[in-house]
């Protein structure tokens, strides 16, 4: 062998093991030598039979290439101790004789602490990932949303996982939770803002316009079109992500061809026959419970299950109670600096927002502060000044029957002519009073109230009941 191509030889990390056609050892190099600590003077011009009788290998790779004519591979542990893995590779002549087996070393431990290193780097990145996907939630402020409960926590974690991947996601809720500002929580974490992100309500489009609306159409395509066409949301969208709100009021034919745009990503405009590529990611949203309407034969079966990949249901307002009081604050500052005024909310209103059961969700939360900042003539709102069919609501409100159970005694406010706010500040604080004298916990009390621990230790100490733990 010429110097050049032992340096080559020498310059591989792994060790390098070369017979001719029959077995005869020709060449090994340097990494050879240190993994096994067999040097070239044992095995030069050798057979590997020799050299396995001899007990310089326990087992011979070389020979088994030979006999299958094809790429082997074995462990083998070497008398040193070493385990190492060794891949024989046959070299053919034009004829297909075979003139060389050259067989590449490995080091098992060498192998092993490359596996565990590498699964230490996935698990760091892994743990970096969810510490920047917590962080990012922890800043996040985007329009109405903060976020306070825990369920809403994991469900923009969801959504910002969901930003990974492409597939089509239905967002389940009633009106007014906020499940466009989580679809553009699912948008911005994934394709991001200089992606487009094209809004449409479904209900709001008239189901003659609607298809056009989607899907484009071209020119002529009916009566009133515009003479060039008019490329449809689809389009608008392609390189983005197109929310689809109230899903569940499209047509059934219309459902045909959403469905195709989406299994398809193409289109066909209305009047025309070119299909067009688009890569657009759909969110859909509703309502209206999908799975019955499926069973009545009003939504298509086939399109359900392609656009409920990944669902998400986002709870009611009134199911999330601890995340009142932080959302009335949020909407108080921002109209207060959007009116440019100084409003406050009075306690009162603020044990009224937490009794009411909100049917409007964030959205009635967010339009009665609006309303109370913009009539406000002072600086101070008072439960008098509330809407009345809030006022109403939470006069009708009965205790539940788990509070009477556990304190019996509780009775119920007698002066009538009383201030709203008074009546139920004196009201709340007999309660906290005589469940606290009975449970001297805050677990316990919340429980039986029914309230977060956090709420009942803040009400506890705004009317100095007890000791907080």
């Amino acid at each position: 062998m010429n110097h050049e191509y032992q340096a080559i030889l020498n310059s591989i990390s792994d060790g390098v093991y070369i017979t001719d056609g029959q077995g005869k050892t020709l060449h090994i190099n340097r990494a050879f030598e240190q993994i096994t600590g067999i040097t070239w003077d044992q095995i030069n011009n050798k057979d590997v039979r020799q050299l396995v009788n001899q007990g310089v290998y326990q087992k011979s790779v070389t020979l088994k290439v030979l006999e299958s004519q094809k790429e082997e591979s074995i462990v083998e542990t070497l008398p040193n101790g070493k385990e190492v893995l060794l891949t024989g590779v046959p070299v053919y002549d034009k004829k297909g004789a075979i003139t060389q087996v050259v067989t590449t070393l490995r080091d098992m431990e060498e192998l092993t602490s490359l596996k565990h290193a590498l699964a230490r780097t996935v698990e760091t990145n892994e743990r970096y990932k969810m510490e920047l996907l917590h962080f990012r939630l922890n800043q996040m402020n985007m329009e109405n949303l903060i976020i306070h409960s825990q369920a809403m926590k994991q469900i923009m974690r969801t959504a910002m996982q969901l930003g990974d991947v492409d597939s089509t996601v239905l967002i389940t809720g009633e009106s007014g939770v906020g499940k466009e500002i989580v679809a553009r929580v699912i948008h911005r974490s994934g394709r991001g803002e200089q992606a487009p992100m094209i809004t449409t309500n479904c209900s709001a489009i008239p189901e003659t316009l609607l298809e056009s609306e989607l899907f484009g159409y071209e020119k002529g395509a009916f009566t009133g079109a515009d003479r060039g066409g008019k490329p449809g949301l689809f389009e608008v969208a392609n390189g983005g992500t197109l929310f689809l709100d109230e899903i569940g009021d499209i047509s059934l034919n219309t459902q045909v061809k959403l469905l195709r745009a989406i299994q398809e990503k193409e289109i066909v405009r209305v009047g025309g026959r070119k299909p067009i590529q688009v890569d657009v990611r759909v969110i859909a949203a509703t309502n209206q419970d999908l799975e019955e309407m499926v069973r009545q034969g009003s939504f298509r079966q086939d399109l359900y299950y392609r656009l409920n990949v990944i669902p998400l249901h986002i709870p009611p307002l009134r199911e999330r109670k601890e995340a009142i009081l932080p959302l009335a604050n949020h909407f108080l500052h921002q109209f207060n600096r959007r009116f440019h005024k100084h409003v406050h909310i009075s306690p009162g209103v603020m044990n009224v927002f937490e009794l009411y059961s909100w049917p409007g969700n964030v959205r009635e939360l967010e339009n009665t502060l609006e309303r109370l900042v913009v009539l406000c003539s002072e600086d101070r709102v008072t439960p008098d000044q509330l809407p009345i069919h809030i006022i109403r609501s939470v006069e009708d409100l009965q205790q539940t029957p788990r509070v009477h159970e556990a304190c019996p005694e509780i009775e119920e406010p007698t002066d009538s002519m009383q201030p709203l706010s008074v009546a139920l500040a004196r009201y709340e604080e007999r309660i906290l009073t005589q469940v606290w004298q009975r449970y001297p916990s805050t677990r316990k009390l919340a429980k039986v109230l029914g309230i977060s621990q956090s709420t009942a230790v803040r009400k506890l100490s705004s009317y100095g009941i007890g000791f907080h733990e």
